[in-house]
């Protein structure tokens, strides 16, 4: 599975990198650390070795932190700052926690395993920005570049949620004993995000919060584990990656065109923005996981996989969450995309190649909904090659 996230992080970083030509998110310095963000998560995934595979990871996220930073502007610079300041008991905690768990399926002698636990809890906590400890993610993504944000989300996080699925592998004993702790940041996620995301004006701040709501549902498909949990976990986190980097896109190119943020009160953006605004509304369905979007592959498996660990009283309870989620977003198309445009806005440029981009990531969403076995047979072919 390491090498078919590998191939998946090549394409989101170059969707990003072409859509970054004519979108501009900053100069040099940022495609630099664009590029060092990627090639450094790619190596944590080729890495075979526990720690130099953990480093490389936290390394990433630092140089993800700088990616705010050079923006420029003094609120992506308070953002960065937030980011990094928690980033660093992230790391701290993360790396604790892994050296006194020590990587083995029976847990160390009390009260070392707690200990270790908590740590663990805390930093990917952190890392992924779950409930409660979220609070950096919704300002980088309102106040950094649109692609940014998607490979700090479609790229980074998901690299940590990988190391995640790997711990229930190696370690399960932090997921079966202290389960319920686990599926209470869930929940909390999932609830939090969505309600969060309701209250939000700003659209990259209702992506930020949505985030946070799907990463709830990935979480309970660690958590309740087996084939069907991590399936739907992994196949989960693909499909999240591809449309954050979707969503992110289309509002990004009505951002650049108008020159100031996309909020509720801007109007009638699918008039001016067509590819971007059909873009949005398949990334929005996708992520879901409305079929035959590639999110209904992994957001099925995560329902059965919530029936067979909490029966039918769980699977309400995210029947319940993922209408939420439909809610705000089909609020955000109606308010945003539909309808007719504001008086006096200017005529808005084109962005062909931004387009193009957005474009083959919806079809590529799509033909993964219709041919999901396509991950089974590459997975195959992999361990065949390997053996």
């Amino acid at each position: 599975m390491d090498m078919i996230l590998v191939g998946f992080f090549g394409v989101v970083f170059l969707a990003v990198a072409l859509y970054s030509i004519r979108v501009r998110q900053g100069g040099w310095r940022w495609w630099a650390l664009a590029a060092i963000v990627t090639l450094l998560v790619v190596g944590s995934r080729l890495s075979e070795s526990a720690w130099p595979r953990l480093l490389l990871l936290e390394a990433s996220a630092f140089a993800a932190a700088g990616l705010v930073w050079v923006t420029g502007a003094p609120a992506a610079s308070r953002a960065a700052r937030l980011y990094l300041w928690l980033l660093i008991p992230a790391v701290g905690c993360s790396l604790a926690g892994f050296a006194l768990a020590g990587g083995g399926a029976a847990p160390p002698i009390f009260p070392i395993a707690r200990i270790a636990a908590g740590l663990l809890i805390v930093g990917f906590g952190l890392k992924l920005a779950l409930v409660p400890f979220y609070v950096w993610l919704p300002e980088v993504a309102e106040h950094a570049p649109p692609m940014t944000s998607a490979l700090i989300i479609s790229v980074v996080d998901i690299a940590a949620f990988a190391e995640l699925v790997q711990l229930r592998v190696a370690s399960p004993w932090i997921f079966t004993d202290y389960g319920i702790v686990w599926m209470v940041i869930a929940l909390a996620s999932m609830f939090g995000g969505a309600l969060l995301a309701l209250a939000q004006k700003d659209i990259k701040r209702m992506l930020a919060f949505s985030t946070i709501d799907d990463m709830g549902y990935l979480l309970l498909g660690v958590v309740a584990g087996g084939a069907v949990g991590l399936s739907g976990a992994w196949l989960g986190a693909l499909s999240h990656s591809l449309f954050k980097v979707i969503l992110f896109g289309a509002v990004g190119v009505a951002e650049k065109g108008m020159g100031k943020p996309v909020t509720l009160s801007t109007h009638g953006l699918a008039a001016r923005y067509p590819v971007a605004a059909a873009a949005f509304i398949a990334g929005a369905l996708g992520i879901i996981g409305v079929p035959p979007g590639f999110g209904f592959v992994g957001r099925w498996r995560l329902y059965l996989a919530g029936a067979q660990h909490g029966g039918v009283l769980l699977v309400v309870a995210m029947a319940v969450a993922t209408g939420l989620a439909l809610l705000y977003f089909v609020r955000a198309i109606h308010a945003v995309w539909l309808g007719p445009a504001d008086i006096g806005e200017p005529i808005a440029p084109r962005y062909r190649l931004a387009s193009v981009v957005l474009i083959v990531l919806v079809l590529i969403a799509v033909l993964l909904g219709l041919f999901p076995g396509v991950f089974t047979w590459l997975n195959a072919s992999l361990a065949a090659m390997a053996g």
